[in-house]
Formats: structure tokens, sequence, C-alpha cells
């Protein structure tokens, strides 16, 4: 793949997540993103990829997710590929745990919507005295 392709990609994937419905965060807020039932979402988990989409069931967001290592040119990925079903009752929350970071997942009231904020971790170091 070209450069101008790499980049005509990324900023392809950018104006898509700009007009999902992305909410704007500020520097001690980690972004929020909204979500319709069967509409694509795309997003880093740490150094995880991960794809998706929510059906609205019963009153509840039902999520599916393929989780993958980062895509890194001719190398091939340590692990396979893995789909992950969430089922989170409205008004509820659930998350997607990597080792540097997690994703939230919480249900709208009647599985209208469903939110997802992503969460890195950072490990602290207490400086020894």
């Amino acid at each position: 793949m070209t450069t101008f392709a790499k980049l005509a990609s990324v900023a392809l994937i950018s104006g898509l997540a700009m007009l999902s419905g992305a909410a704007g965060a500020s520097a001690d807020q980690p972004a929020a993103y909204h979500v319709k039932p069967l509409k694509g979402i795309t997003f880093a988990v740490g150094s995880k990829r991960a794809v998706g989409y929510y059906t609205s069931d019963d009153h509840a967001c039902r999520l599916t997710l393929l989780l993958s290592d980062a895509y890194s040119g001719d190398e091939k990925s340590f692990s396979e590929p893995v789909r992950v079903n969430l089922t989170i009752a409205e008004g509820a929350s659930g998350s997607v745990d990597a080792l540097d970071g997690s994703a939230v997942f919480r249900c709208a009231k009647g599985a209208g919507s469903l939110s997802m904020q992503l969460v890195q971790k950072i490990a602290y170091n207490a400086s020894a005295k």
C-alpha cells in the first residue's frame, strides 16, 4: 500500500468517526462516542483493534466485537482475532479490558443508543523515599 493510500484511508476513517456522532473531550475526560443500532464502530483498546456493532433486543444492547492485534505491515499477528458478544441491559454498563486500556459501554434507556468511552490505563509507580 502506498503512502498516499495509507494517508487517504486514515483521513477517510477519521471523517467517518466524526460523522458517527463522536463527542468532543476535554483534557481531563476521555471522548465518549454514541452509536445507534446496526451502525459500525471501530476503535483501539490498548494494543488491540476492535470492530463491531450492536442490536437492540428486549430492552438490552447486544454488542458484537471482533478484537485483533494491530496491523503491522508484513509481520504475522501473534494471536488470532476473537469475537466477543456482550448483552448489556438498558441503563447498565459493560467493559472490554486489555492490558493497557479499556472500553466502557453503556446502554441507554430503551436500548436506543450505546455510548462508548475509551479509558487508558497508566501504571503508577510510587517513588521510594
